[in-house]
């Protein structure tokens, strides 16, 4: 599964200043734990409730996304416009579920 996102930077005139490519990466089991646990993903119903749930655990959460987008810089994240960071977020936690689907089952 091949994923292509971007994440644009803003100015404070809302002026594009940067944008940058996702390089998926093999996020490491306790990352994808942690994830899970700080947004409990499956039960997050709305927008709104995901939002209240990617404020609460930001630093994580920007943990992840510095990983897969490795030109950001810590200052960067405080520029990025919430309906494109959202559905990143998504994006992200979707592929590396598809991912882990991707693993072999052994059948006894």
């Amino acid at each position: 599964m091949s994923l292509n996102l971007e994440l644009n930077v803003y100015d404070k005139k809302g002026k594009i200043t940067k944008t940058c490519t996702a390089q998926m990466v093999d996020l490491e089991f306790g990352t994808i734990r942690g994830i899970m646990e700080v947004l409990n993903v499956e039960d997050i119903e709305d927008t709104a409730q995901l939002l209240k749930t990617v404020y609460g655990a930001w630093d994580k959460v920007t943990e992840v996304l510095s990983q897969c987008f490795p030109d950001m810089k810590h200052d960067d994240w405080e520029h990025v416009k919430i309906r494109e960071l959202l559905p990143m977020v998504v994006n992200i936690m979707r592929y590396s579920f598809a991912e882990i689907m991707t693993i072999p089952k052994e059948k006894n």
